[in-house]
This record gives structure tokens, C-alpha cells and sequence, in this order.
């Protein structure tokens, strides 16, 4: 395999795995997905900080949101709008 193909095996490798970004931080991928994923991380340092990234960012919004509380007028009137729509 010439350099070229490499790069361009290497791109598409990496595209997926950003593609696939979401479901494997929300474990909804097929294990086998996950594992592909997992093997790429580990070869490729790119990635491995997008992920990473992508996790921290997602511990620490689940940790605020934890902690913010809505008006209860707001708050009903999303629940009547839920309501309304079921």
C-alpha cells in the first residue's frame, strides 16, 4: 500500500470514528462498533484527544445540569406543552 492510500485509509478510519462519536460516549453502538472504535483510540492520538474532549465536556454539563433547577412557572409550562403533545 503506496503512502497515498494510507493517508486516505487513515482519513476514512478517522472520519468514522468522529461520526460515530455520540453513539459510543452513549454506549449505542453494536459491541463489535465499539470495539473498532476502541482499537482505533488507541492508534490514533487525534482522535483519542477528540474523544476525550468530547467526554470531560460531557461529565461536566452532566454535573452542572445536576445542579440547575428551573423556575416552576417555566417548568410547568414545559410539562403542559410535553402534555399537550402525547
Amino acid at each position: 500500500m503506496n503512502k497515498a492510500q494510507t493517508e486516505s485509509l487513515e482519513y476514512n478510519q478517522c472520519a468514522k470514528a468522529v461520526q460515530q462519536l455520540n453513539d459510543f460516549l452513549s454506549h449505542e453502538l453494536q459491541p463489535e462498533e465499539e470495539e473498532l472504535v476502541q482499537k482505533h483510540l488507541l492508534e490514533c492520538n487525534g482522535c483519542f484527544e477528540k474523544f476525550r474532549f468530547e467526554t470531560t465536556l460531557l461529565r461536566t454539563l452532566r454535573e452542572k445540569v445536576g445542579h440547575v433547577q428551573a423556575p416552576d412557572g417555566l417548568r410547568e409550562r414545559i410539562l403542559g406543552l410535553l402534555h399537550k403533545s402525547s
